[in-house]
């Protein structure tokens, strides 16, 4: 039998485990940012079974008109939504949402706050579409491609970038 000791120092162990591996790979691409390539991120929507069309439903009528004012706006040149073509076991998401922003956005001239304010005037009608889309949301998360210059002599994601040029 194991003691609650043992589970313990495991679960310490495990922490201390992912947090390492997070730092390094937040350490690693530190500073590889090609200056001129635009930025993507990808976002992922986890939904429960027959769900789906209400959180397309939620999703097109509360979040896309941001993402379009954003659009419009030049500070996101893209925002593309889609859904896996095949059903899959133990797919860990539903939806993906791939945005593309160039690589020296052009500020929205407002917040993002006000941004909401300014699309949705019923802001209660907004805050409950939201929370009934997340609600939906059984599980989410966001991520952020970085490009590699595979062109470049020695590609790397350790060494920093500057002015566009590895610096060693």
């Amino acid at each position: 039998m194991i003691g609650n000791k043992h589970l313990l120092r495991v679960a310490a162990t495990l922490a201390l485990l992912f947090a390492g591996i997070q730092g390094v790979a937040a350490q690693a691409l530190a500073g590889r940012d090609l200056p001129d390539r635009p930025r993507v991120s990808i976002s992922y929507y986890k939904v429960p079974p027959g769900k789906h069309d209400e959180w397309l439903a939620l999703y097109k009528k509360w979040h896309r008109p941001i993402m379009d004012a954003q659009i419009k706006a030049g500070t996101t040149t893209s925002s593309t939504l889609y859904a896996l073509r095949n059903h899959q076991v133990g797919s860990p998401y539903d939806f993906v949402i791939i945005s593309v922003s160039p690589a020296q956005p052009r500020p929205l001239g407002l917040s993002r706050g006000e941004l909401i304010r300014k699309l949705f005037p019923d802001i209660e009608a907004y805050v409950a579409g939201e929370k009934r889309r997340w609600e939906l949301t059984v599980d989410h998360w966001d991520t952020s491609l970085l490009e590699i210059d595979i062109d470049d002599p020695n590609p790397s994601v350790y060494y920093p970038l500057i002015d566009g040029r590895v610096v060693k």
